[in-house]
């Protein structure tokens, strides 16, 4: 090194498109606090609440400080029997979700989307189930669905973000307004917004749908609607019209839930619009997240799941270079501050990895203006339930350090990542550390990153779940494996602080339900 050498990174998970203003718990400001709070008490189930609790909140309710865990295990199945009848008492029978009139509607709509696919056996068959449990409460079941009766979520998630169009729903888990005064004109509107010939032509393909059906246990219906309930009932929901009005059931339960109280769809509606112009404006969180970076004095960010507009803020004026060679797949962008980095770094495929052309990892070669010297730069997003796969990632990235690195114009070459390495339990954060050490790599250790709670959420097997884990981190060589440089003073969400784990994510502080992890690249004394 020429001189003495210094530089602030940092890694973070974006979120990507944040569309739902109820998904998560956290602090969105005192005016609309209190709505969330009233919306998650009608609609989020008190079951996956209750089972779902900590150890330590458990212990705070039993006001026992000395409870064993025999004790804390005993109190939360108490507390989960009792929620568990009251979610089956709540709510609204299968008839009064789906009135006589939203039936009619739902027959015209068949008329008007037959050659779409949406035939007469479709509804006969749809109409023969609302018949069969028409006195039945639903609310306890649709928090209970197979996972696949509800795919059209994501699937028309996913399709507006790609095509960076809004997810323009009137349901309550989007930032578009509900249209309608009483419960039945919401539940109306949003059979009309469902059904079109868009939707039947994503949903997945009905074979595939009666396949994962026909995984679930033969008794799995008993336990909604009593001995005489079929699984095999529900094949009526395998097809794209049914999967269709599966999807509106499970939105329109929310909504008549929330319309008891007819003032609180204006007040939802008030959220919503709130929600949009701050957590859920990705053009204010874009800026935010530059101010923050420019008053850190940021010169390398690593990022995952970022949205377009991430890129277009950072690039704006020149402050950081343009990103638009790396993969936008999955938002795992390099940025290098214009002042301190050659604009001209190559990028470095991973063939052999099938997550590289997904956009899992974005992995480039770039020279520091001020001394010459090369760096091999990664970002990298380990799979959601796979941790292996972060440490793979690192793997990969490493071979490619080594092959790189024995080219003579690549002479002390170092290497800085940063990844959301997906580690949700001690046990994943151990076997990535281990694997780090083995490699000859060092990483931040700040505690945890994400401590969220997934309230309003068609994903049912994370509802009510908290999670407090340690997921991102920033890596480098170890000085024996010729690392030149050690990570200090590291921050979590821009402060040197651990984070507060009262302090749910997303807030009106931090937009993301990931902290942004930092750390300065200290040049090691010869």
């Amino acid at each position: 090194m020429s001189f003495y050498f210094s530089l602030i990174i940092h890694t973070a998970n974006i979120l990507g498109i944040f569309t739902d203003p109820f998904e998560f718990e956290g602090d969105y400001g005192r005016e609309i606090n209190p709505i969330r709070q009233r919306v998650f008490e009608l609609v989020v189930s008190q079951e996956a609440l209750a089972k779902n609790l900590t150890d330590s909140e458990i212990i705070n309710l039993m006001h026992d400080e000395n409870a064993t865990e025999a004790d804390i295990r005993l109190y939360r199945h108490i507390l989960t029997l009792k929620a568990s009848s009251a979610d089956r008492a709540h709510g609204p029978s299968l008839a009064e979700l789906v009135t006589p009139e939203l039936l009619n509607k739902l027959t015209r709509l068949q008329q008007d989307l037959q050659a779409a696919g949406f035939s007469q056996q479709d509804l006969d068959q749809l109409t023969h189930f609302l018949t069969r449990y028409a006195d039945q409460k639903v609310f306890h079941f649709l928090r209970h669905t197979p996972a696949g009766l509800l795919s059209l979520d994501k699937i028309l998630r996913d399709k507006a973000s790609r095509e960076g169009s809004g997810f323009n729903l009137p349901i309550l888990s989007s930032d578009y307004p509900l249209t309608g005064p009483s419960s039945e004109e919401l539940k109306k509107h949003l059979l009309q917004a469902i059904f079109n010939s868009t939707t039947l032509s994503l949903a997945l393909a009905e074979g595939e749908v009666k396949q994962s059906l026909a995984a679930l246990d033969q008794d799995f219906m008993h336990q909604f609607f009593g001995e005489t309930a079929k699984v095999q009932d529900l094949a009526c929901f395998s097809s794209p019209a049914g999967q269709a009005f599966f999807y509106w059931l499970y939105q329109a339960l929310n909504l008549h839930l929330i319309a008891e109280d007819p003032d609180l769809i204006t007040q939802v509606n008030h959220v919503k619009q709130i929600f949009a112009h701050t957590l859920g404006d990705a053009q204010v969180r874009a800026q935010v997240l530059r101010e923050k970076l420019e008053a850190a004095d940021t010169g390398v960010l690593f990022t995952q799941e970022s949205d377009a507009l991430v890129p277009e803020a950072l690039t704006k004026d020149g402050l950081f270079h343009s990103v638009d060679r790396q993969n936008p797949q999955d938002g795992s962008y390099v940025f290098l501050r214009s002042d301190l980095w050659e604009s001209d770094y190559a990028l470095i495929p991973l063939d052999n990895y099938s997550g590289y052309k997904e956009g899992k990892v974005s992995l480039i070669l770039a020279t520091q203006k001020q001394t010459g010297e090369k760096f091999l730069l990664a970002s990298g997003h380990g799979h959601s339930t796979k941790a292996e796969d972060g440490r793979l990632q690192i793997s990969l990235i490493m071979e490619q350090y080594r092959l790189l690195s024995q080219k003579p114009e690549n002479k002390n070459m170092q290497l800085l990542i940063g990844v959301d390495a997906n580690t949700k339990s001690e046990a994943d954060v151990k076997a990535f550390h281990a694997h780090l050490e083995a490699l000859g790599l060092v990483a931040t250790s700040v505690g945890p990153t994400t401590i969220k709670r997934r309230m309003v959420t068609a994903q049912h097997s994370k509802a009510g779940k908290m999670a407090i884990d340690e997921e991102d981190y920033l890596i480098t060589l170890k000085p024996e494996n010729g690392g030149c440089f050690r990570l200090v003073s590291p921050t979590v969400g821009f402060k040197q602080e651990k984070a507060d784990l009262s302090s749910m994510l997303p807030n009106i502080d931090n937009p993301s339900d990931h902290y942004p992890v930092g750390a300065t690249v200290q040049e090691i004394d010869p």
